[in-house]
């Protein structure tokens, strides 16, 4: 009977032991678990950082390009030779290209920005030839 009762309560102590190591697991886990959310929450609000960044930079050397081609129209404004009517059409068409990218640019997600970029960055390495060109085409209206 004696030895029963020795083995009834090494038992009963080996399992109040088990139970304190799996409260002492479980507890492990829930803060590897917190640590884990409060890491991706983190990383979340770096890379929407990063992206509203990357549209803020975007739409600024967008924002500029108009900014030039207004200047220009209107500098073309009271010129009506054939020339000057010619310029400021391809640029009106430039400048509404630019239009549209920003109104893209403002509606991109995270899941759009590469392509938002890339097409934004096609239009602006076009628009840097157009310019380039135009001012060329047109270099008696520059004077």
């Amino acid at each position: 009977m004696n030895k029963l009762l020795t083995g009834l309560v090494l038992m009963t102590f080996l399992a109040c032991r088990e139970n304190s190591t799996r409260e002492e697991k479980r507890e492990e886990v829930k803060a590897g678990l917190e640590k884990i959310q409060q890491d991706l929450k983190e990383t979340a609000d770096a890379a929407a950082g990063y992206l509203s960044e990357q549209k803020e930079k975007v739409a600024n050397d967008l924002e500029e390009r108009r900014r030039e081609i207004d200047q220009k129209i209107e500098a073309l404004r009271d010129d009506s030779t054939g020339r000057a009517v010619q310029a400021r059409r391809k640029l009106t068409g430039l400048r509404n290209d630019i239009n549209r990218k920003l109104e893209d640019l403002k509606g991109a997600s995270a899941a759009t920005w590469d392509s938002t970029q890339l097409k934004i960055d096609t239009l602006l390495k076009k628009s840097d030839k157009e310019w380039t060109a135009f001012k060329k085409d047109f270099k008696e209206l520059f004077q």
